[in-house]
């Protein structure tokens, strides 16, 4: 079964953002893990980082989906 272009732009789309949230949910395992030892910079600087992530996931996706 050959794709459509659009189909494909899609997925490659999503798997992206899979990808950077599960890098978004490692680095909150990490923050979590070693709070105490990171530094008030460092942890305004992921905050951002996940902040910026969710944006961008808002962005893509305004509403979630109520079905499929």
């Amino acid at each position: 079964m050959i794709m459509d272009d659009k189909a494909e732009k899609y997925l490659w789309a999503l798997r992206k953002v899979n990808e950077a949230l599960i890098e978004a949910l490692k680095m909150a395992i990490f923050v979590l893990e070693n709070e105490e030892e990171l530094s008030k910079e460092r942890k305004k600087s992921l905050t951002e980082s996940l902040k910026d992530l969710v944006a961008q996931c808002e962005e893509i996706y305004p509403e979630p989906p109520t079905q499929f």
